[in-house]
C-alpha cells in the first residue's frame, strides 16, 4: 500500500475490490462492500409431511415457465403436476400422465425442462426410455426424443440418441439439452432440432472423471458455459465446458468439489446453479447446501429452515429456489438469497501488510465504515503492527476464530459488543495487518463497505503541558483515554469542519437553502425550483455591492424576473442653455472693445438649443427682484440651495424600459415592480415603459434604442380606448396607385 496522498490516513477498499485482502465465507456486492455469504431461508413453516417423508430412490423433475406456472413430477403416480402462476391452485397437467407405453402416457416420470428457445415442456419418461416433448400453449405431444423402437413398445437403446432410464435434464441459452442417460452411465447433448452430439459424450468419458452420473445443470455467465454433473459413486460434483472437455481450476485439476466437499456431500441428489452459487441437495444430512463457484467449489453454508429429502431444485429466476422432496409432496419454495452464513472473516495476508512506503509511523487507529448493525449481526476489528515482515500474524478462516492469534490486537470479547473502531497505538512500525471478523444469527449481516488506517496522527495530548506526554509511569494510558474522548466528538468535529459546505449555494443541502438566502437578506420564491434557488443565492451576495446602482437594478430584474431592461437617468444626459462668453481679456475696457471686431467665443459647443440643451424649469438663484420675483411664480432658496432648482426635473429620477415581447405573461409586470421597489434607493423614484412597436414622442422617440417602427396604426374602433392621432388612424391604409408604391406582394394593396 503506498502512501498516495499528504494526508495522514488511507482507504484500503480501492475501486471496490479489496485488492490484496483474502476472505472466507464472504461475498463482494455489487456496490462494492463485503458480507457473509447468502444461502436460501425458508420464510415459512415447513410441512409436517416434509419433515418425515423417506428418502426418494431417484430424482424428480421441476420446471416453470414465463408466466410462473411451476411443475413438478410424480414418478409414483405417473403423472406431472402444476402449480399455477396467477391462483396457485395445483392439478395434474391435462392431455398427459398416467401408467402405460402409449404416447402422452408416462412410466415413473423424472426430470422436467423448460428450455429458453421454445415454449414446451420436455418430460424425462424414464420406465419408457424416452423424451416426451408438449406444447404448452395446448398441451399436446409434437415430439418425441429417444425411441430405440420406434411404433412399437418402449425399449431401452444403447445408440447415441437412445435411452435407458433417462433421469435429469438441463439446457442451455442456445437451446442445447443435456440429458442423464442414467441406465447407460452417461450425460447425452442435443442441439435444439433433437440431434444428437456424440463427441460431447465421448470427450466428458476421455476424463475419466464419471462412473455413475445421477444429474447434471448448467451455469452460464458472460458467455461461459459450464455442464455440472453430479457423480453418485464419489459423491462429487465435477465441471465440463460445452464440449465436454474439463474445466480446469488455477493449478491445472478438474474443477470439482474439493476433497473436503465428501464432510457435507455424502447423499446428493438435486442441483441447480445461477450467477456465484451452486445448491446441492444432500439427502444424508436432509439439508440443501450452497457452495460458491470462483476457481474451484468452496463450501458456504446450509439452507436456514429446510430439513428434508431433497428430489430436485429449481432456482426460478426470481431468488427463489424450490425443492422438491419427491413423490407427490408439493415443493417447498426458499429465498436463495435472504439468509446468511453464521462466520466469515476478511484480513491481509502475510505477505500484503499496510504500509507507508520508506517510513515508520505510529499507527494510531482501525475504523470500519459500514452499514448500520442489526441486532443480530456483530463486526469487529483486528490489527498488529510489526517492523519485521515475518511475525505476520495467522489466520485460520476455516476456524470458529479465524483470529485465535495471540498477536492480533483487539478488545476481549463481549456478547453484544462491535468493535468497529480500534486504537492501535504503540511504537512507530513499518507494516500493519488488519483483519475484521462478520458473524451473525443467519438472518442478517454486518455489511462492510470501507476500512480507513490512520497514522501519526496528532491526539489531544498536544493541547496539554509537556508533563503530560510523559510515558515512563503510565505508558499510553492517557493517550489511549484521549482517543477514546477524541472518537466520541469526532462526530461533532466533522460536523465543524464541514460548516463551510453550509454557506456554499452549490454544495449546501436543499433545507439549508432558505436559511442561507435569509443571511444574505433574500426571500426564497417558492416558485423557483432548486437549481434557480442555488444560483440565485450564488449572485446574491455579488449584487449585494451593487445594490441601488442602475447596473444592480438591471442584473437584478433580470436574474429573479427573466427581462432584460433598459435602465437611464435623465440627470446624466441633462445640460443647460447658457450664452456664449468672450476670452478673457487683459482688461475690461480692451474686451469691450474688441468684442464688436470679431472676439473669439468659448463654451458653445453645449448650447444648441431644442438638441443639446435644457431650458431650466425655475430661476437657479431663487426669486430674483425686477426678474423673477412674480407673486405665485417664484419662490425664495437659501445659500445652500443655490443652483438645485436646476435639477428639480430630473432629480433622483429614472426610467425603466422593457420590451413588449418579455412582458407577455400576466405575472411579469408586478414582478418587475417589486422588484424595483426593493431595489431601488428609496428616496428615488422611477417610470416603468413598456417599449410596443411603435413610436412615442416623449417616451419612444429614438429610433433604433428605444423606438421600433412597425406596420400601419391600426383603424380607429368606436368603444375602445384607442386615442385619436396617438396610435389610431381613421380608415385602413389606402389603395395602391400605379407607379408609386406598387410592387406586388410587398408594398401594395388592392382597394
Amino acid at each position: 500500500m503506498h502512501d498516495s496522498s499528504r494526508n495522514n490516513y488511507l482507504f484500503l477498499n480501492r475501486e471496490g475490490r479489496w485488492p490484496d485482502f483474502e476472505c472466507g465465507g464472504l461475498e463482494l456486492r455489487s456496490d462494492g462492500a463485503l458480507q457473509l455469504s447468502s444461502i436460501p431461508l425458508l420464510s415459512g413453516l415447513l410441512p409436517g409431511d416434509v419433515e418425515t417423508a423417506p428418502v426418494p430412490d431417484g430424482p424428480a423433475g421441476l420446471a416453470i415457465d414465463p408466466v410462473g406456472t411451476l411443475y413438478f413430477t410424480d414418478p409414483d403416480d405417473n403423472c406431472v403436476m402444476r402449480i399455477d402462476g396467477c391462483d396457485g391452485t395445483i392439478a395434474a397437467a391435462p392431455c398427459m400422465g398416467g401408467p402405460n407405453g402409449q404416447p402422452t402416457m408416462f412410466q415413473a416420470p423424472r426430470g422436467l425442462l423448460i428450455p429458453s428457445n421454445r415454449h414446451a415442456l420436455f418430460v424425462a419418461d424414464s420406465g419408457n426410455h424416452r423424451i416426451q416433448i408438449f406444447d404448452l400453449d395446448t398441451f399436446q405431444l409434437v415430439e418425441v426424443w429417444g425411441q430405440a423402437n420406434p411404433g412399437g413398445a418402449p425399449q431401452p437403446g444403447s445408440q447415441p440418441g437412445q435411452f435407458n432410464t433417462p433421469w435429469t435434464l438441463a439446457g442451455d441459452s442456445s437451446g442445447n439439452v443435456y440429458v442423464v442417460d442414467y441406465g447407460n452411465q452417461r450425460v447425452q447433448k442435443f442441439n435444439a432440432i433433437g440431434d444428437v452430439i456424440p463427441v460431447f459424450w465421448d470427450n466428458v468419458h476421455a476424463s475419466g472423471s464419471l462412473q455413475q452420473p445421477t444429474d447434471v445443470a448448467v451455469w452460464e455467465q458472460n458467455g461461459t458455459i459450464w455442464v455440472i454433473v453430479l457423480e453418485a459413486a464419489s459423491s462429487r460434483l465435477f465441471a465440463f465446458d460445452a464440449d465436454g472437455h474439463p474445466v480446469l481450476d488455477s493449478k491445472g485439476f478438474t474443477i470439482s468439489v474439493p476433497e473436503l466437499g465428501n464432510q457435507h456431500l455424502t447423499q446428493p441428489m438435486g442441483f441447480a446453479a445461477a450467477g456465484d452459487a451452486l445448491y446441492v441437495g444432500d439427502n444424508s444430512s436432509m439439508r440443501v447446501l450452497r457452495f460458491q463457484l470462483k476457481n474451484d467449489l468452496e463450501y458456504v453454508g446450509e439452507a436456514i429452515g429446510y430439513d428434508g429429502p431433497v428430489a430436485a431444485l429449481l432456482l426460478d429466476g426470481k431468488d427463489g429456489l424450490w425443492v422438491h422432496a419427491g413423490n407427490s409432496l408439493t415443493p417447498v419454495r426458499l429465498d436463495a438469497q435472504a439468509g446468511y452464513r453464521r462466520l466469515g472473516c476478511v484480513f491481509r495476508g502475510p505477505k500484503e501488510p499496510v504500509q507507508v512506503v520508506d517510513r515508520k509511523v505510529v499507527w494510531h487507529r482501525l475504523q470500519a465504515l459500514a452499514e448500520t448493525l442489526a441486532a443480530n449481526a456483530h463486526l469487529d476489528l483486528f490489527a498488529y503492527a510489526s517492523s519485521d515482515l515475518s511475525q505476520a500474524p495467522v489466520v485460520d478462516p476455516t476456524a470458529d476464530n479465524p483470529f485465535a492469534d495471540p498477536k492480533w490486537q483487539s478488545i476481549p470479547y463481549t456478547a453484544n459488543l462491535d468493535v468497529t473502531d480500534l486504537y492501535i497505538g504503540g511504537a512507530q512500525a513499518t507494516y500493519l495487518w488488519v483483519g475484521a471478523l462478520f458473524s451473525g444469527d443467519g438472518t442478517a449481516t454486518p455489511v462492510l463497505r470501507q476500512l480507513r488506517v490512520e497514522f501519526d496522527h496528532a491526539t489531544y495530548d498536544q493541547h496539554l503541558p509537556a508533563i503530560y506526554r510523559n510515558e515512563a509511569n503510565c505508558g499510553e494510558f492517557l493517550v489511549r483515554m484521549l482517543s477514546l474522548f477524541e472518537s466520541f466528538f469526532g462526530g461533532v468535529e466533522h460536523e465543524i469542519g464541514s460548516l463551510p459546505a453550509l454557506f456554499d449555494p452549490k454544495a449546501a443541502p436543499k433545507g439549508f437553502l432558505a436559511w442561507l438566502a435569509g443571511c444574505l437578506g433574500l426571500e426564497i420564491d417558492e416558485n423557483w425550483d432548486e437549481e434557480q434557488q442555488r444560483r440565485i443565492i450564488a449572485e446574491i451576495f455579488r449584487l449585494s455591492g451593487r445594490r441601488g446602482t442602475a447596473a444592480g437594478l438591471r442584473e437584478s430584474v433580470r436574474l429573479f424576473a427573466g427581462v432584460d431592461p433598459i435602465i437611464e437617468e435623465p440627470i446624466l444626459n441633462a445640460a443647460w442653455w447658457s450664452l456664449p462668453s468672450t476670452a478673457d481679456s487683459c482688461c475690461q475696457s480692451c474686451g469691450a472693445g474688441a468684442a464688436p471686431n470679431g472676439a473669439v467665443w468659448e463654451n458653445t459647443d453645449n448650447s444648441i438649443l431644442g438638441w443639446t440643451t435644457m431650458l431650466a424649469p425655475a430661476q437657479p438663484q431663487g426669486a430674483v427682484v425686477g426678474t423673477s420675483a412674480v407673486l405665485d411664480q417664484s419662490h425664495l432658496i437659501t445659500t445652500e440651495d443655490f443652483g438645485s432648482p436646476l435639477f428639480t426635473d430630473v432629480a433622483y429620477q429614472f426610467s425603466v424600459q422593457v420590451y413588449r415581447g418579455q412582458v407577455m405573461c400576466q405575472n411579469v409586470l408586478p414582478r418587475i415592480r417589486a422588484i424595483l421597489d426593493q431595489e431601488k434607493p428609496a428616496h428615488t423614484a422611477y417610470h416603468l415603459c413598456i417599449i410596443d412597436p411603435r413610436f412615442r414622442v416623449g417616451f419612444q422617440s429614438r429610433v433604433g434604442i428605444d423606438t421600433v417602427v412597425g406596420g400601419p396604426p391600426r383603424s380607429l374602433a368606436l368603444g375602445t380606448d384607442q386615442a385619436l392621432g396617438q396610435d389610431t388612424a381613421l380608415a385602413g391604409p389606402p389603395p395602391s396607385l400605379l407607379g408609386v408604391e406598387s410592387r406586388l406582394g410587398l408594398t401594395t394593396r388592392l382597394g
